[in-house]
């Protein structure tokens, strides 16, 4: 077998054995990994970033939406007092109806003004004008026709 390759035995390592110094291919890998550390660093800068932003538009969502509920319910109440307040006009709207109703049409004053322009209730008099005048007419006659006893004339 003198065509196959042997390949040299490892060296045996004690404790005490120096290690080998690094070879030039390391200090290339050293490169990539420090820049991968650093990209790494980038990226989580940039995450916790994010993170942060992302805290402030929830707070902010929450406080307007806070907000917003206390203005919906602000808005219900004012709702509910118009309402409220509809319904006590419709029903005095009503009652103005029921009693316009319940009123003397044009129709009916112009027959009670026709009434009072025949009657002419100016001219009445009252129960003690008619008596009084009634005494006179008669006490005039009946002093015409009778002498008085009381009077010397």
């Amino acid at each position: 077998m003198p065509d196959e390759l042997t390949l040299p035995e490892p060296a045996k390592q004690g404790f005490f054995t120096q290690k080998a110094p690094p070879s030039a291919d390391t200090s290339g890998m050293t490169e990539q990994v420090n820049l991968m550390a650093a990209r790494m660093r980038v990226g989580e800068e940039r995450y916790s970033e994010l993170r942060k932003n992302s805290l402030v538009v929830e707070q902010n969502m929450l406080s307007n939406h806070k907000k917003a509920m206390n203005e919906v319910k602000s808005l219900q109440s004012e709702v509910n007092e118009l309402r409220r307040s509809i319904t006590a006009i419709e029903d005095k709207i009503i009652t103005i109806i029921k009693e316009l109703r319940l009123t003397a049409r044009k129709e009916d004053i112009d027959v009670m003004k026709r009434y009072l322009d025949l009657w002419n209730p100016v001219k009445f008099i009252t129960n003690d004008q008619v008596e009084k005048i009634v005494d006179e007419k008669l006490g005039k006659k009946e002093s015409e026709k009778l002498p008085s006893y009381d009077s010397p004339t």
